[in-house]
């Protein structure tokens, strides 16, 4: 566990000077009504039985992890069928919490969600497809997460019933969402992820815990602590870098500021400033926008805060976001944002919306590829309403390229061997001619007498 000095110099240094934005990192509960649950049933006896990938089990189709968050209050019967498991990797059902005794409250909606068929039926899909499925343990504020952090028996009881429900739903891990933690109770926060690793791994070897943080330097002290406590991995919240306060307008999740404020870029920088294992840490981005009225349509304008009575600033969904006939529309490179914008004659009031699409997803994607981080987030899926488009981004940048062609064929194709060409029979040798015979020598003459 060792927590040095040196460790939380670095990383805390400069933290009491710096005034630090409350960046929700802070928000895995922004934009959520608490809707009805559809399919919120208790699990009947016929349910299928529901166990944790093996290690074989696991797919790694693709070049990074895409961990997508699945909230109570967007579930139905036919969730499970509009999720593209084959580009997901882990799927986080979000959430479940626990009363001031540390047991998990049975009555809160998102419990009753979980142990209901319409999850019943995200998990055994997921599961078919290799995907993970993760239950997100969820605490808010303050006050109740030091009271938590300071009680080991609430602690305890925590884990137990937690790793329990685990074992029930079949689930592979628990992503672990505290926000609003003192830095002086990180410490604490590292002794609990370490004790609930060690009982998710004693359940399920290749159990993992995640541990969501901000994206400001308190969200890097967060993950310093949950990395010393051995959690699997680490999730940034990215997005709320601008919200309904904000003095200026733009994007929720700039990949850098053309004010110079803080940005994706900015967070990653400071995470890898602090020597954090960038091979740990997934990055989240928002399927959700920012919306404000302002005096112009110009890219950037500051919001008229005067007539937030009438037309507030608010976050939107992406699937609720509307581009009506004679909008402006535009795409901002250097946030990597698209934006609309429409005139209200009746408040005389501009009103202009930043979001994501497809185009400034890619360019957030890149960003953690070249970071060299584990993978991205989602928060929500169901957000875009399964958006094409946004499912193709994730395809384009987490596919890998498919395999050279082969050319199949039913019979091997013999190639008859060209046949030598025939030598050239050598000339024969002309005989030589026989050489003349010798005449015979002349006969004697008679000697006369």
């Amino acid at each position: 566990m060792g927590w040095s000095g040196a460790v939380w110099i670095a990383i805390l240094g400069s933290m009491k000077t710096i005034r630090l934005p409350f960046l929700a990192g802070l928000a895995l509960a922004v934009l959520l009504p608490f809707a009805s649950v559809g399919g919120a049933d208790a699990a009947s006896a016929k349910a299928p039985v529901l166990r944790p990938l093996t290690t074989k089990q696991v797919a790694h189709r693709l070049t990074g992890e895409v961990y997508g968050f699945l909230p109570y209050w967007l579930e139905t019967k036919q969730t499970a069928g509009t999720l593209r498991y084959d580009l997901l990797t882990t799927v986080s059902l979000f959430d479940i919490g626990l009363t001031a005794n540390g047991s998990v409250d049975h009555g809160w909606p998102g419990y009753k969600a979980l142990v209901g068929s319409a999850s019943t039926a995200v998990i055994t899909a997921a599961h078919a497809a290799g995907d993970r499925v993760d239950v997100t343990l969820a605490s808010f504020g303050y006050g109740d997460n030091r009271a938590f952090l300071r009680n080991k028996t609430a602690q305890r009881r925590a884990i137990k019933q937690v790793v329990a429900l685990m074992a029930a739903r079949g689930l592979d891990g628990v992503t672990v969402d505290f926000e609003s933690v003192y830095l002086r109770d990180l410490p604490d926060l590292s002794r609990f992820v370490d004790a609930l690793g060690r009982a998710v791994r004693a359940h399920n070897r290749i159990g993992r815990v995640t541990v969501a943080v901000g994206a400001s330097q308190a969200g890097a002290a967060m993950a310093a602590a949950a990395l010393a406590g051995h959690a699997d991995r680490v999730l940034i919240m990215g997005y709320d870098y601008r919200s309904s306060r904000s003095t200026t307008t733009g994007s929720t999740d700039p990949l850098v500021r053309s004010d110079g404020g803080l940005s994706l870029t900015w967070t990653l920088n400071l995470f890898k400033a602090g020597k954090l294992p960038m091979n740990k840490i997934i990055l989240a981005l928002p399927y959700y926008g920012m919306s404000w009225p302002t005096k112009s349509a110009k890219l950037g304008s500051a919001p008229a805060k005067a007539a937030y009575g009438k037309a507030p600033a608010y976050a939107i969904r992406f699937s609720k976001i509307a581009v009506p006939r004679g909008a402006r529309r535009g795409y901002d490179p250097i946030e990597a944002t698209a934006w609309v914008a429409t005139y209200d004659s009746h408040l005389r009031v501009w009103r202009v919306t930043y979001y994501d699409n497809a185009q400034s997803l890619t360019a957030k994607y890149a960003l953690a590829r070249r970071s060299g981080l584990a993978g991205v987030g989602l928060w929500a899926l169901g957000y875009d309403a399964g958006s094409a488009a946004n499912w193709q981004a994730l395809a384009k940048t987490f596919t890998p390229p498919p395999p050279p062609k082969q050319i199949k064929v039913s019979k091997p194709i013999h190639h008859p061997k060209p046949k030598p060409k025939p030598k050239p029979k050598p000339k024969p040798k002309p005989k030589p001619k026989p050489k003349p015979k010798p005449a015979p020598p002349p006969e004697p003459r008679p000697i006369a007498t």
